[in-house]
């Protein structure tokens, strides 16, 4: 849609300027009818130029946009790999220290018992 607006501002200032020089010149009738038909060339050629340039940059948008998904498709891909990996790498180390978080807190559960008895044996 923007590349239709800006070929059609293309064209537009184009014709102005063809009006306005029309209405302008100072040449005699044959010269300007010249004049006219050597930019109307100009201008085709140069609206030419802009269709193909601008059909080149959406095939490489495009091109870029279907790329650039494939590439966030195998980094996702690949950091799901890498987080699985990291998990079942962990995963002894972590329950070897549940076990000894777990020894910790029985630990200090007796050590409150104990002290807890103390205190009313000897009140």
């Amino acid at each position: 849609m923007k590349a239709k607006s800006l070929l059609l501002g293309f064209l537009v200032g184009g014709v102005a300027a063809g009006i306005t020089t029309l209405l302008t010149a100072p040449a005699s009738g044959r010269t300007t009818r010249k004049y006219l038909q050597e930019n109307k060339d100009l201008l085709m050629s140069n609206v030419r130029i802009l269709k193909d340039d601008l059909m080149d940059l959406k095939n490489s948008a495009s091109q870029a946009s279907m790329e650039g998904k494939a590439a966030i498709s195998s980094l996702s891909s690949d950091l799901k790999h890498s987080i699985a990996d990291w998990k079942n790498a962990i995963r002894p180390n972590k329950q070897e220290l549940q076990k000894e978080m777990k020894k910790i807190e029985d630990t200090i559960s007796e050590l409150e018992l104990s002290l807890n008895r103390q205190k009313t044996s000897q009140a």
